[in-house]
């Protein structure tokens, strides 16, 4: 039988490259998006596409996306640059209702939410050359209310990960860029050079990350980790 993938934040660089990439791999998927215009053609006709109009505050359209999922990745990205017009915590409570209606369908297995490489790990602990970096992006690009986003994101779902019915991963890659692929992505506990890298030079292709980021649903040992990619 097919197995089913809802993903939500289809439309963004991250998000295209997963939606292909479950499609590429045999699932069906099920996206919740405002424009379907910014969807590949390609992927837009999947005969094993379907399609949903709604947003973060769309609570039924939300539910309806969820609705029969094996599988549900989040790669809604936050506010980078202005704080003012998309207040931080609107995408944690996105993630917050999004976990609430999981809990009430039975059939999702795995939730993986795609973070930021410069957000800390729950405890707060975080690397030093993380540290670093997202001072620097914080102050040049104004990143800082996207990582605290991702922060208030991944501290939830630590707190609820032993509560849920069903497994929890959320990935942490680094620097991304558009390209042909080809690169086989590995998880880690700390972020590697790549990563590293990537955050300046965007080392990371994002066909990559859709291909890692779909077969790491049925990856066990990420099962309640938060590796980098």
């Amino acid at each position: 039988m097919t197995e089913t993938i809802a993903i939500f934040g289809a439309t963004g660089e991250c998000g295209r490259a997963i939606a292909a990439a479950a499609l590429d791999q045999g699932y069906r998927v099920r996206v919740m998006v405002r424009n379907k215009a910014k969807l590949p053609a390609t992927t837009r006709r999947h005969p094993h596409l379907t399609l949903l109009r709604g947003d973060i505050l769309s609570l039924g359209a939300i539910r309806d996306t969820v609705a029969g999922a094996d599988y549900v990745i989040n790669a809604v990205g936050g506010p980078v640059g202005r704080p003012n017009v998309f207040p931080v915590g609107r995408y944690a409570g996105f993630v917050r209702d999004l976990v609430g209606i999981m809990r009430e369908t039975p059939s999702v297995r795995v939730f993986l939410h795609a973070s930021g490489c410069l957000a800390a790990d729950p405890d707060g602990s975080q690397p030093l050359t993380m540290k670093i970096v997202g001072a620097v992006w914080g102050h040049c690009v104004g990143i800082g209310p996207n990582t605290e986003e991702h922060v208030m994101e991944q501290q939830y779902l630590e707190s609820v990960r032993e509560e849920v019915p069903f497994r929890t991963i959320c990935i942490r890659p680094g620097g991304l860029r558009r390209g042909a692929g080809g690169a086989e992505l590995v998880a880690s506990e700390r972020p590697s050079a790549r990563s590293l890298s990537g955050l300046a030079f965007g080392t990371t292709d994002f066909k990559d990350l859709g291909i890692f980021t779909v077969q790491a649903l049925k990856d066990e040992s990420l099962y309640g980790k938060y590796p980098y990619v």
